[in-house]
């Protein structure tokens, strides 16, 4: 069965997350903690995972209303420890482990939406020193939503 909200693809994209753990054989445990919205983690969270919901974009009327096509934006952010000297290295590190976790089955989540979409990566700014870098993954997930069930 294909999702049809974004809600189920959250969901979905949360448990893909929490599987990021070194015992699962991932470079980080970003997917220790998974917050589905959070915006401000403080430093007792860290490391963690933060899926935020953007905009969606309806593409095309596959049918007659009330199907239509979405691609919905997701930015999945992680904060992980580091070496302060060096924050990049552990950056690439939770990037790579996020690709792992949404890309592993060819990006489909599974057969069920039309297509997951890498659209790019960030390393955010921070003060030198501090021992904490975030980065970020935006992808877009096209899917079809009946708008009678949303």
């Amino acid at each position: 069965m294909n999702y049809t909200t974004a809600a189920e693809i959250a969901a979905n994209l949360a448990v893909r997350l929490a599987t990021i753990t070194l015992a699962s054989g991932a470079e980080t445990d970003i997917g220790n903690l998974v917050l589905r919205g959070r915006r401000n983690v403080d430093e007792a969270m860290v490391p963690c995972c933060v899926l935020i919901e953007g905009s969606d974009t309806i593409t095309d009327r596959p049918g007659r209303l009330p199907a239509v096509a979405i691609t919905q934006r997701y930015v999945i952010g992680a904060y992980v420890r580091c070496d302060a000297n060096h924050p990049n290295d552990a950056a690439h590190a939770a990037i790579r482990d996020i690709k792992k976790a949404l890309f592993g089955d060819g990006g489909t989540l599974d057969g069920r939406v039309m297509k997951a979409s890498y659209r790019g990566r960030d390393i955010g700014p921070r003060m030198d020193g501090v021992p904490i870098v975030f980065v970020t993954v935006q992808i877009d997930i096209d899917y079809v939503e009946d708008l009678t069930r949303p």
